[in-house]
């Protein structure tokens, strides 16, 4: 039990840094639309790879999601929110809460959040 309760705290602790670095990116916030291009099983989660474009760069980013369960393989091929800091297009945080099936939902999301940035 106390194995149990000392794994929580330590999981505890690495997302609230996680979303603490998140933050900043969240501070100063560019929007694109990210496409989920792969998974990797972890621990206890999986790891997923996207890839966004800005202006006529394209970039790759990678997010961790805990948990069991987390239906990895039906993500491939979605499209989501990406927020990426301005000053660096490289630093991002995909967002699975914004999923993005038109470009039209992409436009309303950017009219949304252009005074108000989301959640990480």
């Amino acid at each position: 039990m106390k194995r149990a309760i000392y794994l929580t705290l330590i999981l505890f602790t690495l997302t609230s840094c996680v979303k603490e670095f998140k933050g900043h990116i969240y501070d100063e916030p560019g929007y694109a639309i990210g496409k989920v291009n792969s998974t990797i099983s972890v621990t206890l989660g999986v790891q997923y790879n996207y890839s966004y474009a800005v202006g006529s760069t394209e970039y790759k980013g990678s997010k961790k999601a805990t948990g069991i369960n987390q239906g990895e393989l039906s993500m491939i091929g979605r499209r989501f929110l990406v927020v990426y800091k301005l000053s660096e297009p490289a630093k991002s945080d995909i967002n699975f809460r914004y999923p993005i099936y038109t470009e039209q939902d992409f436009l309303d999301m950017l009219e949304r959040f252009k005074d108000n940035p989301p959640k990480p």
